[in-house]
């Protein structure tokens, strides 16, 4: 694969990624953040693809490997698990209204696209417009997390906006050491898991979701 066709593909999975955070910021629904956040994944793991047919770099098609399996099967499941073991209310409540994050995730795609105008030097052949959208996910999760209360929602956000550090390490770095990969997806298993054993936790003891604790406030 010719790096001008490799940068054209990640430019338009960049956009598809745009697309999923923004499904995932507006949703309503836990079942449907969380699907749309495994469908997010793949188009990581798309990347890595691409990205290892172009600079004949095994290790990133192990890391789109891994991506495959961790993020679009075993997060969502544990997600999905936790859901069901604790019969949770699976309708969203935002803090701030959809149509006010929404202004804020558009405003900050723009900027993020402005200020990696002027970051020349990271502008490879291959990168294409992959800074810059990183940069638009990973703020955009941090703002899902800021913007929902309930654990599950925040944690769906913390997964996207590590998709978009992930994305954007691949496509600059053109593949970081496989080491580090690894040690990142295990450290998102692990977050995972202790975030759900707090959540059942939490529950058992004292019957409701961690958001509910905002109600003992005086």
């Amino acid at each position: 694969m010719s790096l001008e066709l490799a940068t054209h593909l990640i430019d338009i999975i960049g956009a598809f990624l745009l697309i999923t955070m923004i499904i995932i910021l507006e949703a309503g629904d836990l079942y449907r953040a969380i699907y749309t956040m495994a469908v997010q994944s793949i188009f990581i793991a798309l990347a890595g693809a691409v990205l290892g047919a172009a600079t004949h770099n095994t290790d990133l098609w192990v890391i789109a490997g891994l991506t495959l399996v961790v993020k679009v099967l075993v997060l969502p499941w544990l997600l999905l698990r936790v859901i069901h073991r604790m019969r949770i209310h699976h309708k969203i409540d935002p803090l701030i209204p959809v149509t006010t994050t929404l202004a804020i995730a558009a405003a900050i795609v723009m900027l993020a696209f402005y200020l990696s105008s002027s970051l020349v030097l990271l502008k490879q052949v291959i990168t294409g417009n992959a800074l810059p959208i990183g940069i638009a996910l990973m703020l955009i999760g941090i703002l899902v997390m800021m913007s929902r209360r309930t654990a599950l929602m925040q944690m769906v956000g913390l997964f996207a906006a590590e998709n978009g550090i992930f994305f954007t390490a691949m496509a600059i770095s053109q593949g970081m050491p496989l080491i580090i990969e690894i040690g990142v997806t295990l450290d998102v298993i692990l977050a995972a898991l202790v975030m759900g054993v707090i959540i059942l936790r939490v529950k058992s003891s004292i019957g409701s979701d961690i958001a509910d604790l905002d109600e003992l406030k005086g």
